[in-house]
């Protein structure tokens, strides 16, 4: 079965459908979650030069995951990072290729716009996911620490 990986052009609410997946366990809902704020956010994210957003389509052209990267921070150490923020696939079609896809398109665009290395965050309880990434040829790195505002 051929999935289809594309940077999306439009399409702001069914992207946050998607962003959606991540709130099952083991993640959970933001407790600021607002989806209007998100919708208006993708549709501002949209026409970032610095950000792309991916769709990837079943044959049937149901939406079975999205990603976002975005171009950062230049990195005296290390040089220009490229963030991958969101990455969520439908979970009737996760271990079919959709997660690989997605990923492998992020980190190509990543790479046209010049970054030199690509960082992904992942939830601590997420440990199906850690072993993909690890697959997927990435090296556990970092430990992340947040302060939010609120």
């Amino acid at each position: 079965m051929t999935i289809h990986v594309r940077r999306l052009q439009r399409g702001a609410e069914e992207f946050v459908t998607g962003l959606e997946w991540l709130f099952a366990p083991p993640g959970s809902r933001p407790v600021d979650w607002d989806r209007d704020r998100a919708v208006e956010r993708t549709t501002q994210l949209l026409a970032h030069e610095d950000v792309a957003l991916f769709e990837a389509r079943s044959p049937d052209d149901q939406l079975v995951g999205v990603a976002s990267v975005y171009l950062d921070i230049l990195s005296v150490r290390f040089g220009r990072r490229a963030s991958v923020e969101d990455l969520a696939v439908h979970p009737e079609w996760r271990s079919r290729g959709v997660g690989s896809g997605l990923l492998a398109a992020a980190r190509a665009w990543a790479h046209e716009q010049g970054a030199d290395y690509v960082f992904l965050e992942s939830g601590l309880g997420r440990t199906e996911a850690h072993r993909f990434y690890l697959r997927e040829g990435a090296t556990h790195a970092a430990a992340a620490f947040r302060w939010t505002s609120r």
